[in-house]
Order: structure tokens, then sequence, then C-alpha cells
């Protein structure tokens, strides 16, 4: 089998946004961070290539300017409490209240928005978006919460 690897800091694969996570001692806080996607793609040769390194790092760079310079706000967040009206989202956790104007906001279908959580969201949306050939069989995507840190969630496909 035969891999390819997209690194994203050298590629800018990168995004920056804010987030808190609910009953974390520190995390709680609404804090932000500078991401970036490290891809990894696993299968046989066809036509010479595993996948189309312009159409998977164009579909990677739609998905970041999605989320780019948002709160990203987990719809299924536990312990979050959020409504939209008038254009604003209401945020409650905790004992924490915020009113964020509606474009400022990334709704995202995880539960918390961990860099564990979100490596699955980007690798399940990747997937939705590229349609890969028979010939990938594995995918591996990292999300760095910052220079040495990161989460990566594996599946295979097909």
């Amino acid at each position: 089998m035969m891999s390819i690897f997209i690194n994203g800091w050298d590629t800018n694969l990168k995004f920056a946004a804010a987030h808190f996570i609910p009953e974390h001692s520190k995390c709680k806080r609404l804090h932000g961070h500078d991401y970036a996607i490290d891809l990894k793609i696993y299968g046989e040769l066809e036509n010479g290539m595993v996948a189309d390194f312009v159409q998977v790092k164009k579909e990677l760079r739609a998905m970041l300017e999605d989320v780019d310079h948002r709160l990203i706000l987990p719809i299924n967040g536990e312990g979050i409490k959020h409504r939209k009206e008038n254009g604003k989202y209401y945020i409650n956790y905790e004992k924490y209240e915020m009113v964020v104007p509606e474009e400022f906001i990334f709704l995202c279908d995880v539960s918390h928005s961990s860099s564990e959580e979100l490596a699955r969201f980007f690798s399940h949306e990747l997937l939705r978006r590229v349609k890969f050939g028979k010939n990938v069989k594995r995918i591996e995507l990292s999300v760095y919460e910052g220079p040495g840190q990161k989460a990566t969630w594996e599946e295979d496909i097909q």
C-alpha cells in the first residue's frame, strides 16, 4: 500500500478559531488557537497516484475557510445551551452567558470543540466532499492545536 501526506503548516491548511470546553478547569474560558490540518491518505496507485493533491487541498481549504476566525459552537454540546434570536446566538453553560453575532459562529456537529472531536468532524466532512476512488483505503486526519500537539482521527474507507 502507498500513502500520500499533506502537511498543513507547510501548505497553509490553517485556521484560527475560538472555543471553550465546559467543565474543563482552564479550557472552559473562551480562548483561541492557531490550528493546522495534516492529512495522510493510504491506498493503491491508480493512474500513478493515490489521490489528487490539488483536489484534496482545495476541499480542505474550503472547509477551513468556513471555520476561520469564528467561534466553534458544538451543536450537540454537553452542558451547552444555545439559541439563535435576531441574528445573535445566546450561549449558556455552567455560570457563563455570551451573546455572539451569528456571523461569528461556526456551528459544528460535535459535543465538544476539542481537537479530538474536530479531527473526526473534519475527516467526515472531507469524505463527504471528496469522492475518492476505490483505490483509497484509509485516511488519517490530524488537527493541531498549535505546533507540537495534535489529535488524529483514523478511518478505513470503502
